[in-house]
């Protein structure tokens, strides 16, 4: 018998303490995870979001930022979610200066190994650095880990429905979220890898999306109900049907 889109037993309850940190991607603040956290709220859990400044602040300094805050968030059990630059901030976050607190992480649409569409946006101006901000400058000016060293599960989640600011570079390579190459997720360690057909942004608003983060921070696994070939061209976001790519690392 097919498991439920949403398991009641994924619901977290009150004396639990489970709090999720929620961390956005550059350049935006935090706004398009709204739905996301009231999500998880009606779960059951404690959800915070983390603001910081991509575009004054370098990646150090927001990975500092980061850490501090996940310390200073009560919880015994302590989840984090990143989207995009977000989930390279909870990378360096968790292999530098771990939280001891159980927990799991999970990183949607999040550029880990390069980033073809802000070097190519780095690339239309001499200055073109400052339409960057200087986190995401100074991700990809320095060499890049390819492999995930720490301790927890940590999940990943990756589009292949190329609409957003790459949309502009014809050459744009696929398959990609219009932001992020699928290549560039593919962080090797990883506990699991699941794919959708969904751009950068709409992997937030998909209940598809969801209820693959709520089995994630419960069970350590997305769902293998379907599988395709990594990259395949998949349908749709069906709330019961919409296949999932999914690959172990």
């Amino acid at each position: 018998m097919p498991e439920p889109l949403v398991n009641p037993e994924w619901k977290v309850p009150a004396s639990a303490r489970a709090t999720i940190v929620f961390a956005h991607g550059a350049i935006v603040n935090g706004w398009e995870m709204t739905l996301l956290r009231h999500r998880f709220k009606k779960y059951g859990y404690r959800v915070r979001q983390f603001n910081y400044h991509s575009m004054l602040h370098g990646m150090d300094e927001n990975v500092e930022r980061l850490g501090k805050f996940i310390r200073e968030t009560e919880g015994d059990t302590l989840h984090v979610i990143g989207h995009s630059m977000g989930g390279v901030l909870t990378r360096h976050v968790f292999e530098r200066n771990p939280d001891p607190r159980p927990g799991r992480l999970i990183a949607i649409g999040s550029p880990f190994l390069d980033c073809w569409v802000a070097r190519r946006i780095h690339g239309l101006h001499a200055r073109g650095y400052t339409l960057l901000g200087r986190t995401v400058h100074d991700h990809i000016s320095h060499p890049r880990e390819t492999t995930w060293h720490g301790a927890r599960d940590f999940g990943v989640m990756a589009g292949t429905y190329p609409f957003g600011i790459g949309s502009i570079f014809r050459n744009l390579p696929r398959p990609s979220d219009g932001v992020v190459l699928w290549e560039e997720t593919r962080l090797h360690g990883l506990r699991d890898h699941v794919t959708f057909n969904l751009n950068h942004f709409g992997m937030l608003l998909s209940r598809r999306c969801w209820t693959e983060m709520a089995r994630f921070l419960v069970r350590g696994e997305f769902s293998h109900a379907k599988t395709f070939a990594p990259g395949a061209v998949l349908q749709g976001d069906s709330p019961r049907t919409d296949p999932v790519a999914i690959t172990r690392i």
